[in-house]
């Protein structure tokens, strides 16, 4: 299962894709996660789907507030059912805004 973008006129910085891996879903983003790419993929991502048991943010090269609050909305089912989402691969700069944050407690990080 992948989703993609929306049909935006103009090129996003970003984007967002939501891909099956080993039968469980995984929040895949890429480039600048920025209000831009959020509000594409709130206009475009299936409902009702299961929650992303991960985030790859390896590919993620700026993240905004909007950003990593989609990340901590998509994940909450998974947090709720007992298990800790992981965060893969997340640059200096996206570590730091989840750190920053403090919601680095909130993902199993893995380098």
């Amino acid at each position: 299962m992948e989703t993609s973008p929306g049909p935006h006129q103009l090129e996003l910085p970003g984007a967002i894709h939501l891909v099956e891996e080993d039968g469980e879903l995984v929040l895949r983003l890429s480039g600048e996660v920025d209000s831009l790419v959020v509000d594409d993929w709130h206009a475009t991502a299936p409902t009702g789907s299961s929650a992303a048991v991960a985030v790859d943010v390896s590919a993620t090269t700026f993240l905004d507030c909007r950003g990593l609050r989609l990340l901590v909305r998509e994940t909450e089912p998974t947090r709720r059912s007992g298990r800790v989402p992981e965060l893969r691969h997340p640059s200096r700069a996206v570590r730091r805004v989840v750190e920053m944050t403090g919601a680095a407690a909130l993902f199993a990080t893995v380098a």
